[in-house]
């Protein structure tokens, strides 16, 4: 859950309405940056970015058994993070996106040398799209993180479909 615009109490009060919902319905919930709102509602788990505290501090804070995952822009942050205790982290972006106009895009390459250098499961992220998602996959990623591609398309559940549909397929690329 990602709302960087509300004040903590007010992302407190969303938040444990999306907890409640999340337990009902058996879905992970895993909060952006904020490790105390974190703890204080019981999430599932925490996303931190490179300007938020490292995976290790979180853990102090959110105890075991939570999810910590840690977004990345080269292999020395993803080192970084694996050896901090990240149980998963992001890497891009891959493409340039418009999400994230100020972060130069790093390019595929990247992928090759992450599957290569890091034992934990990592989201390849970036201007993600159907045309080039064939391109990541054989790069060596094995999940993606969308949201252009999606939100902004005209038929949402189509293109949701056909992301699942080719992720699915992806074991021909390994």
């Amino acid at each position: 859950m990602r709302e960087k615009t509300i004040s903590d109490s007010e992302f407190i009060s969303l938040a444990g309405e999306v907890r409640d919902i999340t337990t009902k319905s058996g879905t992970l919930l895993v909060i952006n940056d904020r490790v105390h709102v974190a703890k204080e509602i019981n999430a599932d788990g925490v996303h931190l970015g490179q300007q938020d505290m490292s995976a290790l501090e979180a853990r102090d804070i959110i105890g075991g058994g939570k999810i910590i995952g840690v977004s990345t822009h080269s292999v020395t942050q993803a080192r970084r993070a694996q050896k901090d205790g990240a149980d998963y982290i992001a890497i891009g972006p891959i493409y340039h996106t418009r999400t994230k106009d100020y972060e130069p895009s790093i390019g595929i390459q990247i992928i090759r040398e992450i599957s290569e250098t890091v034992n934990i499961p990592f989201i390849a992220i970036g201007a993600i799209t159907l045309d080039n998602l064939d391109e990541v996959l054989k790069a060596g990623a094995s999940r993606v993180a969308v949201c252009s591609a999606i939100i902004g398309s005209n038929d949402i559940y189509s293109s949701t479909k056909q992301f699942k549909e080719k992720l699915n397929g992806q074991q021909a690329y390994g």
